[in-house]
C-alpha cells in the first residue's frame, strides 16, 4: 500500500464519522529539513482555520497491525480535537499587514534541505543557510504559536522581502530574547545519576550554547546586532560559531 492510497482511506473514514459539516481532504505540504508530508485537511464549515494533521507515522502502524483503521482514524480526529485549543488565538487573529508587522520574527534554515521549501516562501540567503519569515500568534511558557509568511501572503501585503527582514530584525529579538547557557550545565542536567559518562569532564567545557528562552529555532540569535561580537568581548577572545540545529548555535 502506498502512502496516498493510506491517507484516502483515512480520509474516507474520518469523513464518514465527521459528517456533512466538515470538508476532509488529503494533502501533501513540504515541512522544514523533511520530505513531503501527508496530512488530513479538517476544513470545517464557517471557520477561517483549518488544521491539518499529518500522518506519515500511522501507516506503519496499520501495516504492522498494531493499529487498526478505525483506531488510527479515532487518534486522528482526537489531535484534530486537540489542535483547535491551540489555534484559538489564531481564529480571532486579523492577518492584515498593520496586524501582523509588529508580529514578524525571523528563522534560520538550510538551504539544501529545503530547496523545494523556498520555491514558496519568501526568504533572504545567509551564509548556506536561508533566513525565512514567520508571524507569532502567541507566546506562552510552553510554546511559541507562530505560521510562515509565504509568497501568496506576502504579494497580498506589497512589501518586500527587505521589509520583511527590517520588521524581523526589530521584532525577533524583542520577542524571543538570547539565552546564553554553558555546556557543563546542559550535559549536566541531562546525565543520567547511576550513568558514568567517559567523555564529561566537570568544568573542562570551554563551550557554550547560544538560541532563544524558548529554544525553539533559536539558531536564528547568531542573527541578532552585535550578539556574537558582545559575546567574544565578554570572553576576551575568537569564537567559532557551529549552527548546530535550528534550534541552537554552539560556540567556543
Amino acid at each position: 500500500m502506498e502512502l496516498q492510497q493510506f491517507a484516502e482511506i483515512v480520509c474516507a473514514g474520518i469523513q464518514e464519522k465527521m459528517g456533512e459539516n466538515y470538508d476532509i481532504s488529503v494533502v501533501t505540504n513540504l515541512k522544514i529539513n523533511a520530505a513531503e508530508q501527508i496530512g488530513i485537511l479538517f476544513l470545517k464549515k464557517n471557520e477561517s482555520v483549518s488544521p491539518t494533521i499529518y500522518i506519515n507515522h500511522l501507516m506503519d502502524d496499520y501495516l504492522n497491525k498494531k493499529k487498526s483503521m478505525e483506531k488510527i482514524v479515532r487518534e486522528v480526529i482526537d489531535r484534530y480535537e486537540q489542535s483547535l485549543l491551540a489555534v484559538d488565538d489564531l481564529r480571532e487573529m486579523d492577518v492584515n499587514f498593520e496586524a501582523c508587522q509588529n508580529r514578524i520574527i525571523y528563522r534560520l534554515i538550510s538551504r539544501s534541505k529545503n530547496r523545494r521549501l523556498l520555491e514558496q516562501i519568501p526568504y533572504i540567503p545567509f551564509l548556506d543557510m536561508a533566513v525565512t519569515f514567520h508571524v507569532v500568534v502567541g507566546i506562552t511558557d510552553q510554546c511559541v504559536k507562530t505560521f510562515k509568511i509565504d509568497r501568496n501572503l506576502q504579494e497580498g501585503w506589497g512589501i518586500s522581502v527587505e521589509k520583511l527582514l527590517k520588521l524581523a530584525k526589530q521584532n525577533t529579538e524583542r520577542l524571543l530574547p538570547l539565552e546564553i547557557m554553558d555546556m557543563n550545565s546542559i550535559i549536566k542536567k541531562h546525565m543520567k545519576p547511576d550513568v558514568k559518562y567517559a567523555s564529561y569532564e566537570p568544568g573542562k567545557s570551554n563551550m557554550i550554547v547560544i538560541t532563544n528562552a524558548f529554544g525553539v529555532y533559536g539558531a536564528a540569535v547568531v542573527l541578532y546586532e552585535d550578539m556574537i561580537q558582545s559575546i567574544a568581548d565578554e570572553l576576551q577572545c575568537d569564537l567559532y560559531v557551529i549552527p548546530s540545529s535550528v534550534h541552537e548555535s554552539v560556540t567556543r
